[in-house]
């Protein structure tokens, strides 16, 4: 990849971006096909944010592990579905896609929209995995490169992590898996899903009670499926094997079978042109800031993280975001920026706790094939994914293959610059003592 790599120019102010917001919404998909249910309204007062649940007060960070009680293993024979007739590639990707948002064919990922080679992986529920992003040593991490969708958030303290979700591929390394927030709730309920992580404050596993998580789909340290690297010295060295975690579900007696993961639709061809794009920033802090670069070559959106400490604000470093296994770059066929509440539930000197409130509706940049779009993200259900729409309410068109989401303050600043696109995270206001 032969690209110097520049910190951009810095501050396009608010009218040169609301021409361009204006430009942008004036760019209708209006011959993709639209949702079988009424389209969100698009007028800035449209928020339509559910009013959070009540968290208790106390610290959140990473603590000694909390005891859970999952159900025991059943010794109840489970009924199984009838496998597919071949485990081998059977399967092939034509050069022109065009799926969903709904009825999707029991052999396309309806998270990707690409046909995958062995079908019976998508009869199982995703698994959702909590993996750091910091210290800066935790990289590479292992397995993210096969999970279909990732959300990077804001964790704490100028901290991020991510949420991977890993349903087409199955990794026989994934991690390290550190503990949950109370903005998993959000990632179990929109994909069903098998939640892995690595205990929890007493606090939040209070609150997955209190809201009703089942239980008996958190994996926590267990081994296997999760078990401990001695060879890293270093409280970053659970990791887990996806198949061992659909294997302790069964042996749990509970449902493992394939959920209604629809709602987005793929198109190989946009059918809209709009202003390139190749250079896209998101600076969650000195911690962790990351650079994505469009190779032409791929056809995809490359992964340059900071590799160290910004704090004074002119020592950003990036390098080259690998998977450790399997050797591969972190790559995104669709870059989505999510504009979404962030709210302090509490904070004191060494506790921060946020609420990310990922209901409703809120404003979306798509990058897709060196292209920038003004989208909506929407929550039509609580149990379906997000679905990515245009401005006028209609599905837009993803590109087939991973979507890597960035979680921003909706209060965040956007500084478009010819090619390149920035996005400074914005913490939301300091709250009274």
């Amino acid at each position: 990849m032969n690209r110097t790599i520049q910190t951009p120019m810095r501050k396009l102010r608010l009218m040169p971006t609301l021409i361009l917001f204006g430009i942008l919404a004036a760019c209708s998909f209006s011959d993709q096909p639209l949702f079988g249910i009424p389209a969100p309204s698009l007028s800035s007062d449209s928020e339509t944010q559910s009013t959070p649940s009540s968290i208790p007060e106390g610290n959140v960070t990473d603590p000694a592990p909390s005891v859970l009680e999952i159900p025991p293993v059943s010794t109840t024979p489970r009924s199984t579905r009838t496998p597919w007739p071949s485990e081998t590639p059977t399967v092939s990707i034509d050069s022109i896609i065009r799926v969903g948002p709904n009825n999707f064919p029991d052999y396309v990922n309806p998270l990707t929209g690409l046909p995958v080679p062995n079908p019976a992986l998508l009869d199982r529920r995703p698994i959702v995995a909590k993996i750091p992003n910091y210290p800066h040593d935790v990289r590479p991490q292992a397995g993210i490169s096969l999970a279909d969708h990732i959300y990077e958030y804001y964790l704490e303290f100028g901290l991020t992590r991510f949420a991977a979700v890993f349903y087409g591929n199955d990794a026989e390394r994934f991690g390290p898996i550190r503990s949950g927030r109370i903005f998993d709730k959000h990632m179990m309920d929109m994909y069903n899903a098998i939640f892995v992580f690595n205990s929890a404050d007493k606090r939040t596993l209070d609150y997955y009670e209190d809201e009703e998580l089942e239980i008996g789909y958190f994996v926590v340290e267990q081994c296997p499926p999760l078990c401990r690297d001695e060879r890293i010295n270093s409280y970053n060295n659970l990791f887990g094997n996806t198949s061992q975690v659909h294997e302790l579900i069964r042996r749990r007696g509970l449902d493992d079978s394939r959920q209604d993961l629809s709602g987005n639709f793929f198109s190989s061809i946009s059918g809209h042109d709009f202003s390139e794009v190749d250079d896209v920033y998101v600076n969650y802090s000195y911690a962790n800031y990351v650079h994505w670069v469009y190779d032409p070559n791929i056809e995809q959106y490359i992964r340059l993280q900071g590799s160290r400490d910004n704090s004074d604000g002119a020592s950003a470093k990036y390098t080259l975001h690998t998977d450790a296994l399997t050797g591969q770059p972190i790559t995104a066929s669709n870059l989505i920026i999510l504009m979404v509440v962030h709210d302090f539930y509490h904070k004191s000197s060494d506790t921060e706790v946020f609420d990310i409130d990922l209901t409703g509706s809120g404003d979306a940049y798509v990058f897709r094939d060196n292209k920038g779009y003004l989208a909506r993200w929407h929550r039509y259900d609580v149990n379906k994914p997000l679905a990515i729409l245009s401005t006028d309410g209609r599905a837009f068109p993803l590109k087939p293959g991973v979507t890597f989401f960035q979680i921003i303050n909706r209060t965040s600043e956007v500084i478009p610059m010819d090619q390149t696109w920035t996005f400074d995270f914005a913490r939301p206001p300091e709250p009274d003592e």
